[in-house]
């Protein structure tokens, strides 16, 4: 009888998981069997459960993550703003700068400070005198006459206070203002504004607005509970009635908040207590006002939370968000705050809940409107879910930003950034809580096009050998302030996954680096949907395809023995000329879910990827560049035990199960079906595709299994030889369960995981299924 080994190696194509469907019990339709044997041949020793990204949070869909659904700019703040340059010309204390989409007006820059990132004079600090559009291109000009040379990079940073309606609906008439209060600020508060609302004219309003779940779709975030809104404020004139609502806009409900409020001269803070029991309700957002008027008020630190709850819940978000992603129990967390976070400083990130600022980077459009989740609170989450923090550092930060960060995690409480850990509430270095904390410089930033739309220009380097440098000055700086630590750290930089060639570059220049992170989607176009087999056939192989010769193969083979970490996977369908009506059965599907996990255990086993992460926990839909919506990228339909999960989610939690211990070599012997593939969606083409796959894990007495049959038309017979003498006795069976290879969790739920006893060494697997399997030896 032949056998395969199905053991670490890139030409080996492993066999992979089909659609998430159900181990069947349908008689398959060959009496042969496909036998699997689980080895003690370690492949990768200690391996990591598959892990995700955290996403963004927002105010409309999945992403409302946070306790404070004021949290947008719960503080009034102003802005940070700090972008990376290019100078294709340069001089005596000239850079101009000829990208494309740069939309600052002339001035916005003006008394910025700049740092020189990459160059002859990298480390260079001073400040922009001027700056403004120059024909074509944005021109700086830099004190002191330094010499720019073409080619170097420029980081420029800048605080830009006023705005304190950002994130707000405001409404002005008959003379009212909202202003920024930046000398009388309430006792206690660590901002550094208030809002001041003035509406002392006759006739004239002041009113500020704030609004979540606003989808028109369906209700993300029921109200259940008991709540309440807190705030500080003061009558500084005139009338000392501030008048607050709170109610959802969905027909037949009650306003939970109507009131007139007297407010002291002297600042005070203010609770307002409210119950709801929101049930099958219409859609409507949920509308937080206050206004004034014949008066003016000031006020700061505006929240809105669930009062009790999970008792054991101390993060900042809510127990639906933590009980989801417990669920899922991953690995690595990723935190990577793309329109906030990329342009924040290292302060910032550190900073507590209400001293941070909003902050941007992006060269074509400048105003930001929220807060960026900061470092300590993602650091309470990863511990209360048992994950690796993975964190997103701006590309643009400083040495002196990484010695703090790089302190804030493992250094004492007499250091700047321990003394700064100890304030958050966590006196023992992080070092001591995590097996491993992993640091990614930027995201994506080898490339300032995103979908494009120049989408991450000015958090970028696109030179991939500067960018490789600038990572050195940055790494270097985090483990000479680690010390005895260092090794606790990952140090990452990211790559493009589809150009293996632009590693040889940065690879020699990015020395410091343990990891370089790759981001390998599955399907970015979809073209022929004329039938299921044309629809799915080709999601089902790519990731073989990927393995045996594609980019996953060539990129292994350019990182010159680093680590490989895949910092975000799932389904890119954002080409392609399928309606959305095909996309809906494709991205958010029982075998979307399949593939993804799938081609995640192929990585780890064939690649030897130990940190992988699915993008991502949170989003409902995104809409491409052609304006279709379509169902990416988040892996739950909306958050908690009673929220809908997508089959993405399931799948990994499912494999999740036995990812302990370490990858062990399966041995299949028996029928071994294949199928070729010919030329389909996304150009996956590829003879003998393999349609049974397995993973083997083994944790001291402890065996998983993992199996999948990708297969979409036959069911296959699987026997597991040889599990000992304990298989009988303490064998369980978990499987994913779907009518078809298109179901989904969108509206209702019919991708489902099960699980049961194990009965014998034997199961049916069903076209397009995975099965997880585990016993004690």
């Amino acid at each position: 009888m032949k056998t395969t080994q199905l053991a670490y190696s890139s030409s080996l194509v492993a066999f992979f998981l089909c659609c998430a469907l159900a181990v069947s019990a349908q008689n398959p339709s060959s009496s042969a069997a496909t036998h699997l044997s689980v080895s003690h041949q370690v492949i990768l020793p200690s391996v990591t459960r598959l892990g995700i990204n955290l996403g963004e949070q927002n105010y409309f869909d999945s992403g409302q993550m946070l306790k404070n659904m004021l949290y947008r700019n719960p503080d009034f703040a102003g802005l940070s703003y700090r972008s990376i340059f290019h100078c294709v010309a340069g001089g005596p204390g000239r850079c101009l700068d000829m990208r494309g989409g740069i939309r600052f007006p002339t001035g916005f820059w003006d008394g910025a400070a700049y740092e020189i990132l990459d160059g002859a004079t990298a480390g260079r600090r001073g400040m922009v005198t001027a700056a403004g559009p120059s024909g074509n291109g944005y021109v700086f000009v830099l004190d002191g006459g330094i010499a720019v040379n073409p080619g170097d990079w420029v980081a420029v940073r800048k605080g830009f206070y006023g705005e304190p309606t950002a994130g707000w609906w405001p409404t002005v008439r008959g003379g009212g203002t909202l202003t920024p209060e930046r000398s009388d600020l309430a006792p206690g508060s660590k901002g550094r504004q208030a809002l001041r609302m003035t509406a002392t004219a006759p006739g004239s309003l002041a009113q500020v607005n704030a609004y979540y779940d606003t989808s028109n779709e369906k209700v993300f975030v029921h109200l259940h509970g008991h709540y309440r809104l807190s705030f500080k404020a003061k009558s500084a004139s005139g009338s000392r009635i501030l008048n607050v609502h709170v109610r959802r806009l969905s027909p037949g409900l009650p306003n939970y908040i109507d009131l007139q409020l007297p407010l002291t001269t002297a600042w005070a803070q203010y609770h307002q207590d409210f119950s709801a029991n929101e049930g099958a309700i219409a859609p409507g957002s949920v509308e937080i006002s206050f206004s004034i008027t014949g008066g003016a008020v000031l006020l700061d630190d505006m929240s809105l939370e669930p009062v009790g709850g999970d008792p054991a819940n101390h993060t900042a978000f809510r127990d639906e968000v933590l009980e989801t992603l417990r669920d899922l129990h991953p690995g690595v967390l990723r935190m990577m705050g793309s329109y906030e976070e990329l342009g924040s400083t290292i302060d910032n990130l550190l900073a507590p809940v209400g001293a941070r600022v909003r902050s941007g980077y992006l060269t074509w459009y400048t105003p930001t409107e929220e807060i960026s989740i900061g470092i300590p609170e993602f650091l309470d989450l990863c511990q209360a879910v048992g994950a690796e923090p993975w964190i997103v550092v701006p590309t643009a930060m400083s040495q002196e930003e990484a010695r703090k960060l790089a302190e804030f995690f493992a250094g004492s409480a007499s250091s700047e950034g321990g003394a700064l850990r100890v304030a958050s509430g966590h006196p023992q270095p992080w070092t001591r809580t995590f097996r491993t904390i992993h640091f990614e410089l930027g995201n994506e930033a080898w490339s300032a096009n995103y979908q494009g739309n120049m989408g991450y220009q000015g958090e970028s380097i696109e030179d991939s050998a500067a960018y490789g440098r600038r990572s050195n000055m940055v790494f270097s700086a985090i483990r000479a302030a680690a010390g005895a630590d260092a090794a606790r750290f990952d140090l990452a930089v990211n790559t493009q996954a589809g150009w293996a060639a632009r590693n040889a570059a940065l690879m020699p220049a990015s020395t410091l680096a343990n990891t370089v992170a790759i981001a390998p989607y599955l399907m970015s176009s979809v073209t022929d949907w004329s039938t299921d087999d044309r629809l799915f056939s080709p999601l089902l192989a790519q990731s073989e395809q990927m393995a045996r010769e594609g980019i996953l193969h060539d990129t292994k083979a350019s990182v010159g023995g680093r680590q490989l970490a895949v910092y975000e996977v799932n389904l890119h369908t954002t080409g392609g000329t399928a309606p959305e009506s095909v996309l809906d059965r494709i991205t958010p599907s029982a075998a979307a879910g399949v593939a993804l996990a799938g081609h995640m255990m192929r990585m780890m086993r064939d690649f030897g990827v130990r940190d992988e992460m699915i993008f991502s926990l949170s989003q409902y839909r995104f809409k491409r560049g052609d304006g279709t919506p379509v169902r990416l990228w988040g892996t739950v339909v909306e958050m908690g035990a009673a929220g809908n999960r997508r089959p993405q989610f399931l799948a990994a939690s499912l494999v999740n199960r036995v990812l302990h211990g370490d990858l062990v070599r399966v041995d299949v012997s028996g029928e071994n079906p294949t199928h070729d593939q010919s030329a389909g969606n996304d150009g996956v083409k590829l003879n003998g595709v393999h349609e049974i796959d397995a993973y083997g894990f083994r944790d001291g007495r402890s065996t998983g299994l993992v199996v999948f049959n990708y297969g979409l038309h036959q069911s296959r017979r699987i026997v597991i030889d040889s599990p000992g003498s304990r298989f009988a006795s303490t064998a369980t069976l978990s499987r994913l369960v779907s009518p078809s290879p298109a179901a989904g969790n969108e509206t209702s739920v019919q991708v489902t995981l099960s699980q049961q006893k194990l009965q014998s060494n034997e199961i049916v697997l069903a076209p397009c299924s995975m099965a997880v399997i585990e016993w004690s030896e």
